[in-house]
């Protein structure tokens, strides 16, 4: 069974706490293993876009089986496989740091995408978000 939308929206809830803590303003997407959006938020005064890159983030880590986007982000200028899948989902996929799969045991039931507090940050929000599932 892949991600409940209540395990999706605790992920989000704690990155929306996280990134306010930070003072970001960012938006958060949870899809499943399959790349659907589950859950999406968008910070007060974030920018239009931002959970459009969310989401794409998200989508890259899903549709490449759990490979976090900061990896997929260093191939995308030359890998052709990427670009077709890109051009095939309407250029809608993000290969950006801010994406990790969340697990459950040794399967992946989802991913969470963040984007808006530049790369480091994005990543670090999404992790953390990630971990509290185990709390």
């Amino acid at each position: 069974m892949g991600i409940t939308l209540d395990e999706a929206q605790k992920v989000v809830a704690v990155a929306v706490e996280l990134s306010r803590s930070k003072g970001v303003r960012t938006a958060i997407a949870v899809v499943d293993n399959a790349g659907s959006l589950i859950a999406l938020a968008r910070l007060d005064e974030a920018r239009s876009y931002y959970p459009d890159i969310a989401r794409g983030k998200a989508m890259a880590t899903a549709l490449w089986d759990g490979t976090p986007s900061r990896q997929l982000a260093g191939q995308s200028g030359s890998n052709s496989v990427q670009q077709a899948v890109n051009h095939m989902y309407g250029g809608r996929i993000v290969f950006a740091p801010g994406a990790v799969p969340i697990m459950r045991g040794d399967e992946m039931i989802g991913v969470i995408g963040v984007g808006g507090s530049g790369p480091e940050s994005d990543e670090a929000i999404a992790k953390e978000a990630v971990d509290s599932l185990d709390n």
